[in-house]
């Protein structure tokens, strides 16, 4: 190399930077080796972890041809949070504009983030009333920061959330800012959904065509919840269509329908969800119609229904929002075996409740239920069900339903009303005419394989009239009897009960324990006797009917004893006290046997009851 003085001016300042130029490019080379090292090592993501408290990062593969332009495989976020909630980002293929200046103010900055394949796991947790969080945090007291820009997020693989995971997510726009343990900003973030599949408990509950949304989510740390994701949600859309293969997998959603089977009912719901610091708000709605589904009730009984939905959020004059839902179902037929179906025109279920929090039940959850009153139905095709001892000679059956509770607090009234219309009956050597009216209480109805259950129902008998021998016995009579507990079977048709009630007089009584309906004149008291209140047992079945355990009082009058009717003959043994009086009353089709001597004694032993 000549001599520096020998060289023209120009070429005296070229070679005065070349040294300088070699050996910035140099440390140029030698830092991107050593970045490429920490890169394909692990060792940045081991050093980063450091720095990031309950945030970890890591990463199969990555690499870097230019300076700031990062390429990596496999990466993976995941933030634990301490009250047992965590959330994780699992993506297949990442291309990062990387701000390597930032690096230097501990701070990871991107430009640009293009990912390829991701995977979202979102697990939240509501601590219980009353619990104690740990608010000891293993977090550094000075963490990086992460501020991604420009984010575009190609095929999401899914999202997990929970017990529900959602397919067809096609692209993600937005940006992320955080400071891990203490602050997470979500902004202009877009959502693109194609074809895709909605899953509940593996299960899959909806085919979710199209639809679109956006999400601003904003959270700083509060002790001692920590980092809750879901009141961070401060704005939020969601728009979207889809069709449902049955009503099975909506059924899943609403713990309180967990053991409700449903078969069919395959439609479709358009839905706005609006969502505002992590609840439902207003703008809302969702509606939906489909085919019949079956809800099976007892064998061989199922309802059979198609069925429309419109739900929405509103403000109400005080401020609070409400979520509102009404469903609709009609026809409606209650079918089952060779016999006609109870048909209704329509029954609508209308809920109200709090605005929920997403992932949470419907809080202070108002339920009314009203069923139009159905067609009439022939009582005369229970006598293939019923014994010889009572059959229906004429006379319909209409259902209607009306209920409103509040479930969490265990309030309200529900109410299943079935009347008789014409009702004509023979029990025995009596005929029986009047109107019935059957009240259940629906808070404790329960339905089973072959039974049901119809704790806490009411029967009322109106206008009842008897006629035996060719006479009239009782005109206009009424009573009433509660079942504190009551099970009807279907298989075979039966009925057991505990009842107690009261009743204008004793004359029916009398007429159907005897075809005679007459008695001897000393125990005349019975056929006057007024404002009885009485308790038992009753069976009914094909074998006919039995009363045990039955108590009676009324007006001068104490009756006790049991009564059956078994293939059409009525038979009675009773303990009358008529006043101070005791008798012993045996009444039969063959006549009625009164017993004066030790009564007490041969009521015990006609019965087995002692009383004292």
């Amino acid at each position: 190399m000549p001599p520096l003085s020998s060289l023209s001016p120009v070429s005296r300042r070229l070679a005065r930077w070349r040294r300088p130029l070699l050996g910035g490019l140099g440390a140029l080379l030698v830092l991107e080796l050593l970045y490429n090292a920490l890169l394909v090592t692990g060792l940045l993501a081991t050093v980063l972890n450091l720095f990031l408290g309950r945030l970890s990062v890591d990463w199969s593969r990555a690499w870097s041809l230019i300076p700031g332009h990062v390429h990596v495989r496999d990466l993976t976020l995941r933030q634990e949070e301490l009250n047992g909630g965590h959330w994780q980002l699992e993506m297949e293929q990442v291309e990062v504009e990387l701000s390597l200046l930032s690096l230097l103010t501990r701070r990871l900055k991107t430009e640009s983030l293009d990912v390829r394949g991701l995977r979202v796991l979102l697990h939240t947790v509501t601590p219980e009333r009353g619990a104690k969080t740990s608010t000891k945090a293993s977090r550094p007291d000075d963490p990086w920061e992460l501020a991604l820009y420009g984010v575009r997020v190609h095929e999401v693989r899914e999202l997990l959330w929970n017990e529900a995971r959602l397919t067809g997510i096609t692209e993600v726009t937005g940006s992320l800012e955080m400071t891990p343990g203490r602050r997470v900003l979500v902004r202009d973030a877009r959502v693109r959904l194609g074809p895709g599949q909605l899953f509940y408990q593996r299960a899959a509950v909806a085919h979710v065509e199209q639809g679109a949304g956006e999400v601003t989510l904003e959270v700083q740390r509060q002790e001692p919840e920590g980092l809750d994701l879901i009141t961070g949600l401060t704005q939020g859309r969601l728009r979207f269509t889809a069709s449902l293969p049955s009503l099975e997998g909506l059924r899943r959603l609403s713990p309180r329908f967990a053991g409700v089977v449903l078969r069919g009912g395959a439609g479709r719901i358009e839905a706005d969800v609006h969502v505002k610091e992590g609840r439902l708000a207003p703008g809302t709605r969702i509606e939906g119609e489909g085919a019949p589904f079956v809800l099976p009730m007892v064998n061989p009984l199922a309802l059979k229904a198609p069925w429309r939905l419109r739900a929405d959020v509103y403000e109400r004059e005080d401020g609070a929002d409400r979520f509102g839902l009404k469903l609709t179902l009609g026809p409606v037929r209650l079918e089952g075996g060779a016999g006609p179906a109870l048909e209704t025109s329509e029954m609508t279920v209308l809920l109200g409740a709090k605005s929920p929090r997403l992932g949470q039940p419907l809080p202070d959850v108002h339920l009314v239920l009203r069923a139009a009153r159905s067609n009439p139905l022939e009582l005369r095709l229970l006598n293939g069900w019923l014994g010889p001892s009572f059959q229906v000679e004429s006379g319909r059956l209409t259902l209607e339903a009306s209920s409103h509770a509040n479930p969490e607090m265990e309030g309200g009234e529900a109410h299943l009303e079935l009347s008789t219309e014409d009702l004509q009956a023979r029990w025995g050597g009596a005929t029986l005419g009047g109107r019935v009216l059957v009240d259940v209480d629906m808070r404790k109805l329960a339905f089973h394989q072959d039974r049901v259950t119809l704790h806490g129902s009411r029967v009322l008998l109106r206008d009842v009239s008897v006629r035996t021998g060719g006479r009239d016995e009782a005109h206009g009579w009424d009573g009433t009897l509660d079942f504190p507990e009551a099970t009807l079977s279907l298989s075979p048709l039966s009925f057991k009960g505990r009842f107690t009630g009261s009743f204008s007089n004793a004359t029916p009584f009398i007429a159907l324990l005897t075809e005679q309906g007459s008695l001897p004149r000393v125990l005349s008291s019975l056929l006057t006797a007024r404002n009885l209140e009485l308790s038992g047992s009753v069976s009914l079945g094909a074998e006919g009917a039995k009363v045990e355990g039955l108590h009676a009082r009324g007006r001068g009058l104490e009756l006790r004893g049991r009564a059956e009717s078994v293939g059409g003959s009525p038979h009675a043994v009773m303990l009358v006290k008529v006043g101070p009086i005791p008798l012993g009353v045996e009444a039969s089709a063959a006549g009625t046997h009164v017993q004066v001597l030790r009564p007490f004694h041969w009521y015990e032993q006609k019965t087995g009851e002692r009383v004292k």
